[in-house]
């Protein structure tokens, strides 16, 4: 059968090939690249059997590919059919033989109020969002006026498919090499080359390899090399395989790099700890120093200048700061003594973005998106169907990797172990919280694409309660059940049960971030406004407490008692309140336990990182395990007197992709 319309009816499904969009009524999805070129070729033969072999050679291009890639990719097309129409079954499988699309498709004409795709961008459509999102802070304009860019041939090349995780894409400066990461056989993250279409592993150790950058003349690159609580820089020649270390860095810092064009040198951003801004640096090659470029002030959210791209001729530097997840502000630098050219207000985060040569623009990508800015405008360029994990550029070739992450929510009956999955969709599902009487669930979830809280009661099917503002945030039950509270912007919120209703109950100028309740209407929280993370009790009568003196971070009452975290070392702590000593209750008591613990009849439930979620008796001093530690078990949890509602995730998948950039 040859597909020459631009929609296809299958069943009470359309397919709008252009743009990749698979709707029924009002509800649409967006295929990724693969899944679409798989379902091309299932109706390109309908009621007749397409090989795994077929699929290889058209959907993998020939490449050597995994069973379970194969099922994987079948897998996600069955998923998004379903999504749109549970029903049916669209894919019949036949064993050792391939596979057969069930339902006969339609060729139609195309719908025009449905025909608006990722590759048609409208003039208009393009004014009104760059006003909705720029606001300009004097600047100066560019040198020269930059060009918009398009997706050359419409086309997107899949460049790897196996079962895992490709990430952290770079590309030298012919486009030659594609530098990536992937797990190896043991689990371990190592970096990886592919050259004419060949993938090979550089690396093999028992440390991971991270964060790296190739230079761009291919011959060298830069990464994070970590193992255990070991961290260093290092510098990697490529051929043959060797790499020696440069300076030390943090665990868990997050580094990221990008290369001066004469391969002297790269930029990078660090942080001392996590409770510092990320600030630029310079690491020159022949010095063998480092030179710190910018000094953001610490805002409290402890970011700081996260992206940053090199200008082609290494004469410019633009630098992307931490506002919010809805805001960034974009700082353009003379790289050579460092004075400002110019400042943007972006209402967007940005993760990663660079220097596009030909166009004299910079392409950022914020969640599926890559967006181009002109100096003036921002415009979509590309919607990539998943999360853009990171992207490359080189010339007019634009790499990029994308993520793919489903988790559902569970739980284990603590009398008899049984586990039982509670929650389920094609998106996120996370943090479980349950109400005090054990009746209502509430949770975060991405399943309409973005984050909400969702609320599940008793057995009745999870209804959506509230949109959140900013993405993921820690949610707390008010002690009644009555609402839900959160955090955004320093401010504290509060989302009723029944109505859904959206409150303002503290200020941003509160700082507020870990929020949990307390008797007779008080709050506690957490807040930098001393100067250091410490805990605060607020009541509508009496107004601010502070709490703590030596740090606080996260904690609850109970019986006249503060438990508490703290924010710079490990350990649970415990005093009186109005008291100024306090004692250490457990002290292997990780830090990320700040998300989910809980106190529950006296008792402390908290996670030992690779063992599992105990619960602790202060009394008795005994902690006892209510489950063990699996491959993909997420630390998000919570406890009833029976039961445990905890977070499991799938294997993340994600692969590269090529597209070519043109002109109009």
């Amino acid at each position: 059968m040859e597909l020459t319309a631009t929609e296809i009816q299958l069943g009470p499904l359309t397919l709008y090939r252009h743009s990749r969009e698979l709707c029924r009524d009002k509800r649409k999805l967006i295929l990724e690249p693969r899944i679409y070129a798989l379902l091309e070729q299932l109706l390109s033969s309908p009621d007749h059997l397409v090989s795994r072999d077929h699929l290889i050679a058209t959907v993998w291009q020939g490449r050597v590919v995994s069973e379970s890639a194969i099922n994987r990719a079948i897998s996600q097309l069955r998923k998004a059919l379903a999504e749109l129409d549970p029903e049916n079954d669209y894919i019949e499988t036949l064993p050792k033989l391939g596979y057969r699309l069930k339902v006969m498709p339609r060729l139609t004409r195309p719908t025009p109020q449905l025909t608006n795709h990722k590759w048609q961008i409208m003039s208009g459509a393009l004014a009104l969002l760059a006003a909705l999102l720029w606001f300009i802070i004097p600047a100066d304009a560019p040198p020269r006026p930059p060009s918009p860019l398009l997706i050359a041939d419409k086309s997107v090349h899949p460049l790897t498919g196996d079962d895992g995780l490709e990430f952290d894409v770079s590309l030298s400066g012919d486009g030659q090499s594609v530098l990536f990461h992937k797990a190896d056989n043991k689990g371990r993250v190592q970096l990886w080359l592919q050259h004419n279409q060949q993938s090979s592993q550089l690396s093999q150790n028992p440390a991971e390899h991270l964060s790296a950058k190739l230079s761009p003349d291919g011959k060298q690159a830069v990464f994070v090399q970590r193992h255990e609580q070991d961290c260093r820089v290092m510098l990697a020649d490529l051929a043959p395989f060797s790499s020696r270390p440069l300076f030390d860095c943090t665990p868990d810092n997050g580094i990221r790099f990008a290369w001066m064009p004469d391969n002297k040198g790269f930029y990078y951003r660090y942080r001392q700890d996590k409770t510092q801004p990320y600030a630029m640096y310079l690491y020159r090659l022949d010095t063998g120093m480092s030179r710190q470029l910018t000094l953001p002030a610490n805002a409290g959210n402890g970011l700081g200048d996260i992206a940053m791209a090199v200008g082609n001729e290494g004469d410019s530097l633009l630098v992307a700061t931490y506002q919010s997840p809805q805001q960034s502000i974009l700082t353009w630098y003379n790289s050579q003594d460092m004075q400002v050219v110019s400042r943007h207000e972006l209402a967007m985060g940005v993760k990663d973005m660079q220097w596009h040569a030909a166009s004299g623009s910079v392409i950022f990508s914020h969640g599926a998106y890559l967006y181009q800015w002109t100096g003036e405008q921002v415009a979509p360029l590309f919607y990539a169907g998943q999360t853009v994990q990171s992207f490359a550029l080189a010339g007019q070739q634009l790499i990029y990797s994308d993520l793919l992450q489903r988790t559902g929510i569970w739980q284990k009956s603590l009398p008899d172990g049984a586990l039982a999955a509670q929650i389920n969709s094609s998106k996120l599902d996370l943090l479980p919280r349950v109400s005090y009487d054990g009746q209502q669930l509430a949770f975060i979830s991405t399943r309409q694409g973005k984050h909400q809280i969702w609320l599940q009661s008793g057995h009745s099917p999870a209804r959506l309660l509230a949109d959140l503002p900013a993405g993921f945030t820690r949610l707390s039950w008010q002690l009644d059940d009555s609402a839900l509270l959160y955090s955004h912007q320093g401010a504290v919120y509060q989302v009723e049960i029944h109505s859904g209703q959206v409150t303002q109950l503290l200020p941003e100028q509160t700082q507020a971030y870990v929020v949990n309740p307390a008797a007779d209407n008080a709050l506690l929280y957490s807040s930098t406004k001393s100067g250091d993370w410490q805990l605060w009790r607020w009541h509508p009568a009496t107004g601010h407490q502070q709490l703590t003196e030596q740090g606080g971070y996260s904690g609850w009452l109970f019986n006249g008692k503060l438990y508490f975290s703290k924010f710079h070392q490990p350990g649970l702590w415990q005093k009186r309140l109005g008291a100024e000593q306090e004692t250490q209750v457990i002290e292997d008591f990780s830090i990320i336990n700040w998300l989910n613990w809980q106190v529950l009849d006296g008792k402390i439930a908290f996670y030992r990182q690779d063992q599992g979620v105990f619960l602790f008796d202060p009394q008795t001093q005994i902690s006892t395990l209510l489950m063990a530690q699996q491959a993909d078990f997420i630390h998000q949890y919570s406890l009833t007197t029976d039961r445990l509602f905890f977070v499991r995730a799938d294997t993340a998948q994600g692969d590269l992709y090529g597209v070519r950039l043109s002109t109009p």
